[in-house]
């Protein structure tokens, strides 16, 4: 855990799995993969046409673009290395912060990526 004007934080793994999973996505649905394949004999005559269904749980899914943004802001936050005088709170501390920070400070919080701890 981090401590940043007097509050611990962490990362919320279960929010950030959360966030970067599409819209819509169910792991329970199932994949059906349809192929057909064409019989013929060496004269190329057509003998008949076989259908071939595969079905097979769906993989886990990710949002590529949310996961690039948010493993961006998660190394702003952790590869900032300016130590921070947070004795009067983390307001003061993260309005000395530059933009990138504070951004991604802001955008993780409030998609309850990183938490404080209780």
């Amino acid at each position: 855990m981090i401590e940043f004007g007097g509050i611990e934080y962490y990362i919320d793994m279960d929010a950030l799995d959360k966030t970067i999973t599409p819209v819509g996505y169910k792991p329970t649905d199932k994949v059906i993969v349809v192929e057909f394949k064409t019989v013929t004999d060496e004269s190329n005559n057509l003998l008949g046409q076989e259908k071939l269904e595969k079905i097979s749980d769906r993989g886990k899914e990710i949002d590529g673009t949310k996961y690039d943004i948010i493993r961006l802001m998660l190394e702003v936050l952790i590869d900032y290395d300016e130590d921070l005088d947070d004795s009067l709170g983390a307001d003061r501390a993260l309005a000395k912060t530059p933009l990138s920070f504070k951004l991604a400070f802001n955008t993780l919080y409030n998609y309850g990526i990183i938490k404080e701890k209780e």
